[in-house]
This record gives structure tokens, C-alpha cells and sequence, in this order.
């Protein structure tokens, strides 16, 4: 049985041992807790038992657990300029079995581990078990969803480093990708509307309809394209929008 208050409530003593006045870090938190709701919602709309929503809302809790250390240790989000920090997450529960803390069922904690390991790489890895493929791709549904909220109500520098998007161009690989409706390896990024065209990009990687009716309900598409002014947006909401009502609609 996952006991998800008791679970919130090792999360926030493990929290209390960070600097909450790094927005940084304070972004994180409320990231984490939003996921956590998000999980649950897709989860119920999947008609998931009681137990796999449970799974499903403490693997959101846990997604980013390796974010705080991350912060702590090198003030960035970039994964490139630090360590992957899915990676560094797993490692943290594994030591001195502090996953024990948020659950004592070890029955478990393959799969919170699998997931969160495979919540931020480019493809969920082979060779999984179906429920561990079914938790990898709630998380990664949820982390993209409160992602893009994220950047609808954030200030960029806080989520991107950089603070000149507007004033860069998206190069004609990331664009190709776009269109073919691809999400770009990060590795193909060079500029920072290269990066913020990646994240509206994620929706070709969200996984179940219940989701993109989240996103679609929410507007946070829309609302990213609105703040940008790349003569491009035009055309890039276009197609998007399109891309969303033709998979709703197919079901």
C-alpha cells in the first residue's frame, strides 16, 4: 500500500534542506506538487485502479527529486552543464535505501525507479515491463504538461538561462523537425528559440489523449506561442493546433 501523505511529508522534510528563497528551488517544489496532481488526474481518465494512481502520483513526487542537489551543487537546470538529473534522482533514493522513506513496499520500487530514471531521456527505454513502460509515460505525460504550463507564467531565465529569446532565430534542423512532427534531440539546439521551440515540440512525444485534452483545455500552447514574436509563431501555431485536434479526435 503507498501512503502518499506520508509520502509528501518526507518529501518536504528532505525539501527543508534547500534554500527556498532560490527561485530556483522554490520552482521546483511547485513543479513537483503540480505533477503530482497532473498524474493523478491522467490517471483517473485512464480509468487506472486505485493502486496505479497511487503508483503513478508518487513517482510524480519523486520525478525530480535529483533537481535539488543539482541546484545546490551547480545553479543550473541544464543537464549538460551538470549531470542528468533523472540520474542523480535515482542515485539519492538508492543511497542508504531512502526510497524505504516514501514507501515500504519494495514491491514497488523497480518501477519508481525505471520511471523516474526515464522521465527526461529522449526515448523510455527497451526491454520494460508493461507496467513500468505505463508509469514511465504518465510521469513524462505530466512532467511535459506542468513543463509547458511552467513557461507560460515563469519568467524564462528562471527555466532557460537565458533571458535573449526573442532576439535569436530557430535554425532550419529544428523547424524540419517541427514540421515532421519530431521532438529535437537537445544535442541539435543552438540557439535559445531552438530550445523554446523544443518545448512546444514535446507534444509530439505526449503519450495518451487524456493529456492533450489537458493541454488543450489549458491553452498552454497558445499562450507560449503569444509570448514570443518570432515571425515564424504564426505558422508554428497553425500547426500545431491542427496536430492536437486531429489526435483528440482519432481518439
Amino acid at each position: 500500500m503507498i501512503d502518499i501523505e506520508k509520502a509528501k511529508k518526507v518529501f518536504n522534510d528532505y525539501v527543508e534542506n534547500y534554500d527556498k528563497n532560490n527561485p530556483r528551488i522554490a520552482f521546483k517544489i511547485a513543479h513537483t506538487y503540480r505533477v503530482v496532481d497532473v498524474a493523478e488526474k491522467i490517471s483517473k481518465e485512464l480509468k487506472l485502479d486505485e493502486e496505479q494512481v497511487n503508483l503513478a502520483m508518487l513517482i510524480g513526487l519523486l520525478h525530480d527529486i535529483g533537481r535539488f542537489e543539482q541546484v545546490r551543487k551547480y545553479d543550473t537546470f541544464e543537464d549538460k552543464l551538470s549531470e542528468d538529473h533523472a540520474d542523480l534522482g535515482v542515485k539519492i533514493l538508492q543511497e542508504n535505501n531512502f526510497i524505504s522513506e516514501f514507501c515500504e513496499d519494495e514491491k514497488y520500487y523497480n518501477t519508481i525507479l525505471v520511471a523516474i530514471k526515464n522521465h527526461n531521456k529522449f526515448k523510455i527505454a527497451e526491454n520494460l515491463t508493461e507496467e513500468e513502460i505505463l508509469q514511465a509515460k504518465l510521469v513524462r505525460d505530466a512532467d511535459k504538461i506542468d513543463i509547458l504550463k511552467s513557461i507560460t507564467i515563469e519568467n524564462l531565465d528562471v527555466l532557460m538561462d537565458d533571458d535573449n529569446i526573442n532576439n535569436s532565430k530557430i535554425s532550419n534542423e529544428i523547424l524540419d523537425d517541427f514540421y515532421h512532427e519530431r521532438q529535437t534531440k537537445r544535442a541539435l539546439l543552438k540557439t535559445p528559440m531552438d530550445e523554446y521551440i523544443s518545448y512546444v515540440g514535446m507534444i509530439f512525444d505526449i503519450n495518451f489523449i487524456p493529456s492533450l485534452k489537458i493541454l488543450k483545455e489549458k491553452g498552454y500552447i497558445n499562450t507560449i506561442i503569444d509570448k514570443c514574436k518570432n515571425e515564424e509563431m504564426p505558422n508554428i501555431r497553425k500547426f500545431i493546433n491542427n496536430y492536437m485536434d486531429k489526435r483528440i479526435s482519432n481518439g
